[in-house]
């Protein structure tokens, strides 16, 4: 039994709904547009060179990109690679029963400097950075690695 023309017509519009807003969030996803539910957290690292000098000091900032609560996570482990051994360790979580939570987009940054503890041993390491907004579960990782020479 064939459809109608009334039926056909309400496929096409369906059919048109559902692409326009597959195309919506993908544009989201990928920040070309603001829409906060849909943009997901993405961790930048500055400053992390990817050598340095034994004994040199290493200074970076991670910011957090994105939408989502005033209520998150941070923790950033630095390990030397040769023995698996942890240079650093940096843990800060908010306690969000007491605060006001509020939305809008991330206005977060925190910076790091490493001295001869952590640069005063030869060898590759490895960053690791966690994120994590502890209302809206969004989450975001980074690894970055270095050599000290």
């Amino acid at each position: 039994m064939p459809g109608t023309k009334k039926q056909y017509a309400i496929a096409a519009a369906a059919g048109g709904a559902a692409a326009v807003f597959a195309i919506f969030v993908a544009l989201a996803q990928t920040n070309a547009i603001a829409v906060p539910y849909f943009t997901p957290v993405a961790l930048q690292v500055d400053g992390l060179k990817e050598k340095y000098a034994a004994g040199e000091n290493a200074s970076f900032a991670v910011t957090a990109n994105g939408y989502g609560s005033n209520c998150h996570s941070l923790e950033v482990e630095a390990t030397h690679n040769d023995n698996g051994e942890r240079a650093s360790y940096y843990n800060k979580e908010d306690d969000c029963r007491f605060m006001t939570i509020t939305h809008g987009k991330y206005n977060f940054t925190q910076s790091f400097d490493y001295g001869s503890k952590v640069m005063g041993k030869a060898g590759m390491y490895t960053v690791d950075i966690k994120f994590k907004d502890l209302v809206d579960n969004k989450e975001a990782r980074v690894t970055k690695t270095f050599e000290v020479k």
